[in-house]
């Protein structure tokens, strides 16, 4: 994604425009932390649309047209998987009526999903904070102006009491994107694991179904989709260790190839520190 970051490409989210948009309101920094959160998780999931994106950024029509129907489909996706204990990308495939598109992978159904919550998150942060905004100026604009810059400190207890009448909605917007990025962040999860080209197609339905199910937390999902990442990475490791390199070094090598990425096709790398404890683990290193 480009700084000309817009909630609508290639999800259309009810007309939100330009993210930047929301940086003018007054208790905008307070939660810009979990709106980056939120945006991030977008961008890991459009990683994995990105063969589906041309060199001038647009987006193929498989792509416009599965990112649509999982937004407006994604509350009937959730309850067959609150219902069943199917495995998540058929779960997705069946709600949207897609089964068939052999040009769309699992992970991308279940990163779709994933971009889905977080795209709702900003949803729930940015209608709360642009009716808060809103509440603030309402009466007069110019003198609510005028007193943030002269008076800012008269300027924060008005918008304390602005927000104490909505007390109630600000802690059921928190609570509400608390969970939904959550849920992204589960989601993101899984498309890592159907995106791992070591787990068995067997494998990556096992550990979705019971991910759905309940029976693997997060962390146990996030172990088995960094499995063969690690493996890759420790094989790695031996053959330099046997090359002669010394931790230091083979750590400096590995720092400097993909086995390094933290996720297949994306661009964030593992940290040093993540990395030697990796090799350690793997009995590598000491």
């Amino acid at each position: 994604m480009t700084n000309r970051f817009y909630l609508s490409a290639p999800l259309d989210i009810d007309g939100w425009g330009n993210i930047y948009a929301l940086e003018h309101l007054a208790l905008y920094e307070e939660f810009a932390e979990r709106i980056d959160a939120a945006v991030e998780l977008i961008r890991e999931g459009e990683q994995h649309w990105a063969n589906h994106q041309d060199d001038a950024g647009e987006w193929s029509a498989d792509a416009v047209r599965i990112l649509g129907e999982v937004r407006r489909h994604s509350y009937n996706i959730h309850q067959r998987i609150g219902l069943f204990q199917d495995d998540l990308a058929s779960t997705i495939r069946w709600i949207v009526g897609e089964l068939s598109v052999s040009a769309v992978t699992d992970c991308q159904y279940v990163a779709a999903l994933a971009i889905d919550r977080a795209c709702r998150a900003i949803e729930v942060l940015g209608h709360w904070l642009r009716d808060v905004h809103e509440d603030l100026y309402a009466c007069d604009p110019e003198d609510v102006i005028a007193l943030a810059e002269d008076y800012p400190d008269s300027f924060d207890v008005l918008l304390s009491e602005v927000r104490q009448e909505r007390v109630q909605l600000e802690i059921e917007a928190r609570e509400s994107a608390a969970d939904l990025i959550g849920s992204a962040r589960h989601y993101m999860t899984l498309a890592r694991v159907y995106a791992s080209p070591v787990l068995s197609s067997n494998e990556k339905m096992r550990i979705s179904a019971n991910a759905s199910k309940g029976g693997n937390s997060s962390a146990a999902v996030r172990q088995e989709a960094n499995t063969g990442r690690d493996e890759d990475i420790c094989k790695y490791g031996r053959r330099l260790r046997d090359s002669g390199r010394t931790k230091t070094e083979a750590l400096d090598a590995i720092l400097q190839s993909n086995a390094a990425l933290k996720s297949p096709g994306g661009s964030e790398k593992l940290s040093r520190k993540q990395l030697g404890n990796i090799l350690v683990k793997g009995k590598v290193f000491s």
